[in-house]
């Protein structure tokens, strides 16, 4: 093996790459062949093993048990879906080869593929769909559960036809079932998380061989995958955190994929000819999680007083983050979420205005401000964002104590329930696995998303806004979900349960002689057809 071991990447919508606020259109225009590449030297991998090397580490291996980006990035390369997403955003068989829905939308039907084993050698069923939605149900901690809470029943109709019952209709069904990646019963069975952390036991193109914490995770490709098999003789994914690390690798030929490429460091990496770089608009959002329940020494709740968390909106300046930190590849944020997903509702930017920002804190009793701890991953970008959320909350007296972690420990750390939490705030990013309004929101902001159960780490809650997602769900007027959508956006966007920082394009680089990678918004990609030109 030449390199080091790999990790993950992340890949965005339209090809056209915005600067910050519209302007500043940093886009690589570089020579490009027939085939949309740029036109690079004729080189060949040194060996047939591909490395990707990414920021931060998968959180668990088990995919009922983490759903972030990074763990998806590896766990996809093992386990696969009923349905999937291609690099155009449009829905695609995979384990099941059609589906139907009743009238009533309550219930679908998939005819699911024959001749599929799991890497432990059982096969592929009805009875696996089963299996899996049965886990779900049993074990509330899973990830899974969250994902399979509205599917009130699931029946083996025959050996290769399988029925999923709905307790109301649910227009995002369909993205969601990508999210739902299906293991072996025989290993939910008997080896659980713990063994699946050590042996795969999916039906994907690659099986785990090899993986250290905080390292690496290597994979091989499945012997018996049903599909076109690939060719690598081996992928791994490497955790490297220091930006300039990532670079060298990709320079040197150490990793054959790198993502991010620092926005800094663009111009540089695009004069290597043997390098590609890939610019793409993102859905990757950033912003800071205010937990409402946050106390001072003194007992007092700064947090849970929206001219606070206005102020500290209208302390921050957007659009200087965006060109400071991202060199102009990100943009203001205007909701929610990117405009690139359906159903985005444009809001009034909260524009610097230091004056505002001082007399909200100066109306609330806040105006000496407050000592809080912000948690970040400890990679470079990561920590040069928070830095700058710290500088610019000091023009208000609030002093940030900014606390980088390993991912791995965050992820942990803010799984814990309301009562038990330490977050008082955490720079974060995310993007929707599933692709729509729903997924950019539900999981991050609704009551019934507290964690464990999903990721609103703010403790925002407002049955208002819970009520406008929960409607948009079960209608089936376009008018009606997009009014909807539109309300639980202002909502939010007025009580801000976040600090809301941009929006920022994927920058990916990777070796001219590589193959068959395809790059999918929200931080996805396929390697199914992953190969080296050697």
């Amino acid at each position: 093996m030449k390199k080091k071991i790999a990790l993950i990447l992340t890949a965005m919508l339209t090809v056209s790459l915005a600067g910050c606020g519209g302007g500043n259109d940093k886009s690589s225009e570089s020579k490009k062949d027939d085939t949309g590449k740029k036109a690079v030297s004729n080189v060949k991998s040194p060996d047939n093993d591909m490395v990707i090397a990414v920021q931060t580490d998968a959180t668990h291996l088990d995919p009922h048990v983490s759903s972030n980006g990074n763990s998806n990035l590896v766990t996809n390369s093992m386990y696969e879906t009923l349905l999937a997403f291609d690099e155009n955003l449009e829905i695609q068989p995979l384990l099941a080869e059609s589906w139907e829905m009743s009238e009533d939308g309550l219930s679908y039907t998939f005819k699911l593929r024959e001749g599929v084993k799991f890497h432990d050698g059982e096969p592929f069923n009805a009875e696996a769909v089963v299996a899996n939605w049965q886990r779900g149900k049993e074990d509330e901690s899973l990830r899974l559960a969250s994902s399979i809470k509205s599917w009130v029943n699931v029946t083996a109709d025959s050996e290769y036809e399988v029925t999923i019952t709905l307790d109301e209709p649910n227009n995002t069904f369909i993205n969601k079932v990508t999210q739902v990646r299906m293991v072996s019963p025989k290993a939910i069975k008997e080896k659980g998380s713990d063994g699946l952390a050590k042996e795969s036991a999916g039906t994907g193109p690659f099986k785990l061989a090899d993986r250290v914490d905080g390292g690496y995770t290597k994979v091989v490709p499945n012997e018996d995958y049903w599909g076109e098999k690939s060719t690598l003789d081996s992928l791994t994914f490497q955790v490297v955190p220091e930006d300039g690390a990532r670079i060298a690798m990709l320079q040197t030929g150490e990793a054959d994929i790198i993502y991010p490429v620092p926005p800094i460091q663009v111009e540089k990496v695009e004069n290597d000819k043997s390098v590609e770089v890939v610019n793409l608009n993102g859905l990757t959002y950033r912003y800071v999680t205010l937990n409402q329940n946050y106390k001072l020494d003194d007992g007092r709740q700064p947090l849970k007083d929206v001219k606070v968390r206005q102020a500290m909106n209208y302390a921050f300046d957007s659009k200087a983050y965006c060109e400071v930190v991202f060199q102009g590849y990100a943009k203001e944020p205007t909701s929610l979420f990117s405009e690139a997903v359906p159903y985005y509702s444009e809001q009034t930017p909260y524009s610097l205005d230091l004056e505002k920002a001082k007399s909200l804190m100066k109306e609330a009793g806040y105006e000496d401000g407050f000592p809080i701890d912000l948690w970040v991953d400890n990679t470079t970008l990561e920590m040069q964002g928070a830095e700058f959320v710290k500088q610019q909350l000091a023009e208000i007296n609030i002093e940030v104590n900014v606390l980088p972690m390993e991912s791995t420990t965050i992820a942990d750390m803010t799984s814990a329930p309301e009562n038990e939490t330490e977050v008082e705030m955490w720079y974060v990013n995310w993007s929707p696995g599933s692709y729509d309004a729903d997924g950019c929101m539900r999981s991050i902001l609704h009551t019934e998303k507290f964690p464990p159960a999903g990721y609103n780490t703010a403790f925002y809650s407002n049955a208002e806004f819970d009520a406008a997602l929960d409607k948009a769900l079960v209608t089936t007027d376009e008018k009606e979900i997009t009014e909807s959508y539109a309300k639980a956006q202002e909502i939010a966007w007025e009580e801000c349960p976040w600090m809301f920082l941009g929006c920022d394009n994927a920058i990916i680089g990777q070796k001219a002689y590589v193959t068959g990678v395809k790059y999918l918004p929200g931080g996805s990609l396929i390697v199914t057809n992953a190969g080296l030109n050697h």
